[in-house]
């Protein structure tokens, strides 16, 4: 009898610590379901491969959660289990962090923008230049939690698949496809205008190249950003020299253009109108990949000039993919995929 009531009684000490697992992963489930949902991007639908931040913190939680159910099943390696919903539960803090962060460069937008209405010239007012830094600093920490934290100056990139359409006039022998890569400019310098682009990508619905001057080729952007920027950012630093990539109008984007000759006089400060001397088109990086192979010339011989009524002229943008680097961003790293957008191309 004395036996048998001690393996009733420690099957009963087991049965209690099995409970008490299940509902810590339970609990950590229900936050980490709650918090991703409530963040979740409406109409974004993207595909992921060995990418960086808060998709590969996610696939890292479903394997740790497989673990979990796996090991709980039969009991052993309790103390396993715990480290890893305590695993579980740091990626879940991970993303609510985004999300907090994301809230925190929402409210200082509206702040900046609301500013900007008023006219003044927000390049050397104190209050646009102190609520601009601040929306700077957010947008970084963002950019760090979202799409990953690399060493290197320049980690993100953006491909962009093209279609050239029959009416270009080397169709014939080069078909309709084309490749562009743009390296986004350092965040360090202009972060909103990054993450912006960043956004666009990773939203990605459809656009074309669709005008064509002699010293612009401009794309619409069709994706869930639809405002333009906030605030006309600009870096010395970074000019619009020629591949470089920018922001068209004022106020700048979502459409964007590829410099095809030198525009740092033409779109920097100064430039475009007269009340502000030092706003300028906002930059977002430049082409490394498309130049070599004659494929920004390519663009450039779409059949017209200017913007383009016709839509069978448009070089069409049928993908973009965030691309970075695979380890920690040095200069020989290898970059991989981190997102993309549809492969079925909608209606431009």
């Amino acid at each position: 009898m004395g036996y048998d009531a001690n393996i009733k009684s420690k099957r009963a000490v087991k049965q209690q610590r099995l409970t008490i697992i299940f509902t810590l992963i339970g609990l950590a489930l229900a936050c980490t379901f709650a918090v991703n949902f409530l963040r979740r991007p409406k109409n974004t639908p993207t595909t992921s491969k060995n990418g960086s931040g808060q998709l590969q913190q996610l696939t890292l939680r479903k394997k740790q959660e497989e673990q979990v159910v796996a090991g709980a099943s039969d009991g052993k390696n309790n103390d396993k289990l715990l480290r890893t919903i305590a695993d579980a539960a740091k990626a879940a803090d991970t993303i609510d962090l985004e999300a907090k962060a994301a809230q925190k460069v929402a409210q200082l937008e509206q702040y900046v923008r609301a500013i900007k209405k008023t006219g003044v010239i927000m390049e050397t007012d104190k209050e646009s230049l102190a609520l601009t830094t601040q929306l700077q600093d957010a947008t970084r920490t963002l950019i760090k939690l979202r799409y990953g934290d690399f060493q290197a100056t320049t980690p993100y990139r953006i491909k962009l698949d093209l279609e050239f359409q029959s009416t270009i006039p080397d169709f014939d022998s080069k078909g309709k496809d084309g490749t562009i890569v743009i390296e986004l400019a350092p965040i360090s310098l202009i972060p909103y205008s990054v993450y912006n682009f960043l956004e666009i990508a990773r939203t990605w619905k459809n656009g074309a190249f669709h005008r064509n001057a002699g010293h612009v080729l401009q794309a619409i952007a069709r994706s869930n950003v639809k405002q333009s920027m906030p605030f006309q950012e600009y870096s010395k630093e970074y000019p619009h020299k020629k591949y470089t990539v920018g922001y068209a109008g004022r106020p700048s984007g979502p459409e964007f253009y590829i410099s095809i000759q030198n525009n740092s006089g033409a779109h920097g400060p100064g430039s475009q109108q007269q009340h502000n001397p030092y706003e300028a088109d906002c930059i977002i990086g430049r082409v490394i990949q498309g130049v070599e192979d004659g494929t920004v010339d390519r663009i450039h011989t779409m059949p017209g000039k200017e913007f383009l009524s016709d839509k069978n002229k448009w070089v069409l943008i049928r993908r973009m993919h965030i691309l970075v680097p695979k380890g920690d961003g040095s200069d020989d790293d290898e970059y991989v995929e981190f997102s993309s957008s549809p492969e079925v191309l909608p209606d431009v």
